[in-house]
This record gives structure tokens, sequence and C-alpha cells, in this order.
């Protein structure tokens, strides 16, 4: 018997859509990573399910939301945890930010930051939820200097981070050709103490798969079975 080829199709938070098909496990959830530029700072903010966010929220020792306030058609939660620095042992004070819609949330971290400053920070952005994503568009003075990245857990094959595919993200790619795939180009590559790592070069996005320890050989068939492509 044959084995079913799945579709799913997620948004990132600068509102590139992509759509994944194969005979793959697609279930796991995707997040998306942005950088925003506000007032000289640079903000690090997160896309995903509410569950994801408040997963994270957890891992980094929120015990609870402390507040909320209702904003751009959802609602916008702070608490309170520390930061602490494994060599000096000081910590610092993080207030947890997390906006979230009807399914899915975007999520962040001020140091040192007062209620206030998360309502003014999420107001530097014009947030939307859509059926598969939250689009985070910078308005104002604030901009995202870099595109958004998609991440993605893919079992049997590993980690994907995928991203578009421009002058700037173009630079990853190793000097040396890469063998040819359908859509684009496979490349082979090693990380010093961390090991070997592929990047798909397709027309408009690039794929970086951080493989399965044991799974480093079948990545290249495997991956040649997942469809990955940018739809509007």
């Amino acid at each position: 018997m044959g084995t079913s080829e799945h579709t799913v199709t997620h948004r990132s938070l600068d509102g590139v859509r992509v759509r994944l098909t194969g005979a793959h496990d697609l279930g796991r959830p995707c997040t998306s990573v942005a950088r925003i530029a506000e007032n000289g700072r640079l903000h690090e903010i997160s896309g995903g399910t509410r569950a994801d966010a408040l997963a994270w929220a957890e891992d980094i020792g929120v015990d609870r939301f402390e507040q909320e306030f209702r904003l751009q058609g959802g609602r916008l939660r702070v608490g309170r945890t520390a930061a602490r620095d494994r060599d000096t042992g000081l910590s610092d004070p993080v207030l947890a930010a997390v906006w979230e819609g009807r399914r899915h949330a975007v999520f962040t971290h001020l140091y040192h930051g007062r209620p206030a400053d998360a309502v003014a920070f999420f107001g530097t952005m014009r947030l939307t939820e859509h059926e598969d994503g939250i689009t985070a568009v910078p308005r104002g003075r604030a901009r995202r200097p870099e595109p958004a990245e998609m991440v993605k857990e893919i079992p049997g094959l590993g980690l994907l981070e995928i991203t578009p595919l421009t002058g700037r993200t173009r630079k990853r790619l190793p000097s040396w050709r890469g063998a040819p795939v359908a859509g684009g180009e496979l490349f082979q590559d090693t990380v010093e103490g961390q090991g070997p790592y592929f990047l798909l070069a397709l027309k408009s996005l690039l794929v970086t798969v951080l493989p399965e320890e044991d799974r480093v050989r079948e990545v290249p068939r495997r991956l040649a079975a997942l469809a990955v492509e940018a739809v509007r």
C-alpha cells in the first residue's frame, strides 16, 4: 500500500505563505520569527499557536499573567520572570508579553519592561489573524530589517527553517554549485562542532534543514519527496 500525501499551509509574520506537500508527518505546529527595529532597539517576536505561546511563557519561568489588555481585536497578556546569566549568576527582570487571537498568538519578551512598554511596542505593529497564521506589519517608524523566518519540525527529516530567497539570504549559500533537485538546488555543509546541515534553494524560498542525527544520509531522499512552495 502507498503512503498518502499530506498538505499543510503556514503563514509567516511578514505574510509569506508556504505550502508543504509530501508523505511526511506535517502535523507539527509551525512558528515564525521576525525582528522589529523600533526606537533604536531590535526586538525579536515569534508567532505560532496559542499553545505555543503558553508553552514558551512557561519555559522562561512565567508563573502567571498579571495583567491583560484588549488590543487590536485580541488580548495582550503580560507576566514577569527573570533571565539569569550563567557566567555571572546575575539576573535581569523580564516582561513576557503574549498577544492572543482566536487560535494564534504573537509573543516576545522585554528586558526591564513595564506593561505600558508592552502595549506601546505591540502598537508599533498591525496584527491580523488568518486561518493559517498571524501577520505583524510594522507601522509608524518601526521597520522589519530582514524577512521573517518559519521554523517547523518534520519527524524523520529534522528542523526546517524557511525564509524568502533574497539577495541577503542568498549569501548563506556555499560558493559551489548544489545538486539539482525539483525546483532548485540542494547543498550540504557542516557547522564545526554541530554537524552537517542542508540548504535547499528554491525559486523564491531558502530552506535550511537541521537533520536528525541518525537520519543525515536519508535527508536528500526524504527532502526530494517534500514539495515546498510559496503560495499567494
